[in-house]
């Protein structure tokens, strides 16, 4: 036995290579079988087995398509929708409705929201005060279906009311709202409507006042201050009656002289009067012919106001305007016949058309 076990030690290895060839050829006669059949013979063998294969359920019916194609020939070319009945409701658009008001002033009504038009108010019974038939708008634009047949636009298309047919400046939907013709460039909304007031008035100041009088033999000589004087020396004119007033472009006039006799407030109650020097001296425009009266020792006369004036049509366009000034809009000409000044530091300005002598108040908003 001994001998035998120390055999099997000694040898094992032998023994496992022996087992293990022995189970490779065994494995190649199974694979032999398999390795000799063409690679075509058992696709042909798996197709027939499909073939001869029956479904374990009932054929399944072919998927009618014909709703998809009909639905997508839909989405590219969608169909123009008719006027929507404004008495009957729709996915699209909900029925016009307006609120419940008798039309007898001393009946309360009940406010609740009924259909526009009806002539009793299906909630409380009340008559309803008559309301005007709102026009059917197919497009949604603003624009009534019955205007724009009238006047050559598209009902289905929303985008002409942001359109200018008569290339008269102003849209369709502007056209609309102003009641003019949207085909007839003369026919279009006011100008005037769309100019407006910038700011408040401007004050062109003299550019000197009167200092004093000085007599001179045969006359008189007087003494002008330029307003823009740091000192009581710097700048001065001294000049006679007709001579012009430095470079300025007035001319010195008729000299009066005058004084008035004024209270003056004391300390506690006391009062005083005071004889005041309020001589004038009268100076004209050199090229305007324009004359003023300056009063001794009043400074900042307004000699004219400006108003700044702004109109958004055709690119947008700004005037700067005194009274009597002209301005052209698109070839419209209005004259300014006043400018005022109006509370918080605003202005009103009246224009009037030079043909049809209509006058407009514009106010600084």
């Amino acid at each position: 036995m001994k001998q035998k076990e120390n055999f099997f030690k000694a040898h094992y290895d032998w023994l496992v290579a022996i087992l293990g060839m022995a189970a490779l050829a065994a494995s190649i006669v199974l694979l032999l079988p398999a390795l000799s059949r063409s690679p075509d013979a058992a696709v042909q063998q798996r197709e027939a087995w499909l073939a001869a294969a029956k479904p374990a359920h009932d054929e399944v019916a072919p998927v009618a398509i014909d709703i998809l194609n009909a639905a997508q020939r839909l989405a590219k070319t969608p169909p123009a929708l008719n006027a929507i009945d404004p008495k009957a409701g729709s996915f699209l658009a909900s029925e016009k409705r307006g609120f419940c008001k008798p039309g007898d002033e001393a009946v309360k009504g009940c406010g609740k929201p009924i259909p526009v038009g009806v002539e009793v108010c299906p909630f409380c019974a009340q008559q309803q005060k008559a309301q005007e038939k709102p026009s059917a708008d197919a497009d949604n634009d603003g624009l009534p279906n019955d205007w724009e047949t009238k006047y050559g636009l598209n009902p289905n298309d929303g985008a002409d009311a942001d359109k200018d047919s008569d290339g008269d400046g102003f849209t369709n939907a502007e056209e609309f709202a102003a009641k003019t013709d949207p085909t007839n460039k003369d026919s279009h909304p006011d100008y005037l409507d769309y100019l407006t007031v910038q700011g408040g008035l401007k004050q062109i100041l003299l550019p000197f006042w009167f200092k004093t009088e000085m007599p001179i033999p045969g006359g008189h000589r007087y003494v002008f201050q330029n307003l823009q004087s740091r000192t009581a020396y710097d700048k001065t004119y001294s000049v006679k009656n007709g001579e012009e007033i430095g470079k300025t472009g007035w001319i010195a006039g008729d000299y009066k002289k005058l004084s008035e006799e004024r209270v003056i407030q004391g300390s506690g109650k006391m009062k005083a009067k005071k004889v005041v020097d309020v001589s004038t001296v009268e100076v004209t425009q050199k090229d305007g012919g324009r004359k003023m009266v300056l009063r001794v020792n009043d400074r900042k006369i307004a000699v004219d106001s400006q108003a700044t004036l702004a109109w958004d049509r055709f690119g947008g366009k700004t005037f700067t305007v005194k009274e009597g000034d002209e301005i052209d809009l698109n070839g419209v000409k209005y004259r300014v016949v006043s400018l005022k000044t109006k509370a918080k530091n605003g202005c009103s300005v009246v224009l009037e058309g030079l043909l049809d002598k209509k006058q407009k108040t514009l106010e600084t908003p």
